[in-house]
């Protein structure tokens, strides 16, 4: 499998390719985005297991939403049902890989815990109890250096998670690989366009600010299909399938588009 390495400039791609790929059939994007997130918070309400379900379910919506995206960018019909996509095709694997993401988790806080300490659990009880900003400062800044360090190892952890699964749901689903190694490739591609990603994230919370000024938590509307459509337009760049031209372009083509607009596969 080709890893692409891509230059900064493509960060800024990956946002502008989303919104012309949700241009396509804005009404469809912006529902089955919808769905797919009201499908995670009612998960999320079932007792005792909720939470656990809805990591689960979280890679089947996401293979299922970059169906439509694929849909979109080949002009297919696209139609609700492609949501579900990924409940008819690579099921067990992409559940595998929502449990890979499950323990990941899991780990990553046994971790942070054991290093962090009574200290930790001393500020995770004043987080709870403390509304004053002012309390909650203070009892960072009071809790230690082993607490501070617990705090960075968890993020360390949790934010390379992150990272070794955001692509993975697409690399299971279209390039029908395992969940293991689709989260090798998604950490690996990841890294080596870590430039990009960066810029790509930089943008994206500034539009998730501009959109948080809409009331009633409106912007998500926008927001949720434009995470999902550029993410895929990120993966469709870093990860080229078998029958595209595998040959690294020069840096000076990397933001051409192609004649109709669409969002280039290489």
């Amino acid at each position: 499998m080709e890893i692409r390495k891509l230059s900064a400039v493509r960060g800024w791609v990956w946002v502008t390719h989303g919104v012309m790929l949700i241009m396509r059939s804005p009404l469809l994007s912006i529902v089955t985005a919808t769905i797919a997130a009201v499908a995670v918070l009612l998960t999320l309400i079932i007792p005792m297991i909720g939470p656990l379900l809805a990591i689960l379910l979280m890679p089947i919506l996401i293979a299922g939403y970059t169906r439509i995206c694929r849909a979109l960018e080949e002009d297919e019909k696209v139609e609700l049902p492609l949501l579900f996509s990924g409940f008819r095709k690579h099921t067990p694997r992409l559940i595998a890989l929502g449990g890979f993401l499950l323990m990941g988790l899991l780990l990553a806080s046994i971790i942070t815990i054991t290093i962090g300490g009574e200290k930790l659990a001393t500020l995770m009880d004043s987080f709870k109890a403390a509304n004053d900003p002012d309390m909650l400062v203070e009892a960072m800044w009071s809790a230690g250096s082993s607490v501070t360090f617990s705090l960075a190892v968890g993020f360390t952890l949790t934010f390379t998670l992150m990272m070794a699964f955001q692509y993975a749901p697409m690399l299971v689903f279209f390039s029908d690989i395992t969940p293991f190694a689709a989260m090798r490739a998604s950490l690996t591609g990841s890294i080596r366009n870590f430039i990009p990603y960066t810029v790509y994230s930089i943008i994206m919370q500034l539009i998730a600010l501009v959109l948080s000024f809409i009331p009633f938590n409106l912007g998500l509307v926008v927001l949720l299909p434009l995470g999902f459509s550029s993410l895929y337009v990120a993966y469709r760049n870093i990860f080229p399938f078998p029958n595209e031209i595998t040959a690294s372009q020069p840096a000076a083509n990397e933001t051409e588009t192609r004649p109709d607009d669409t969002p280039p596969a290489v």
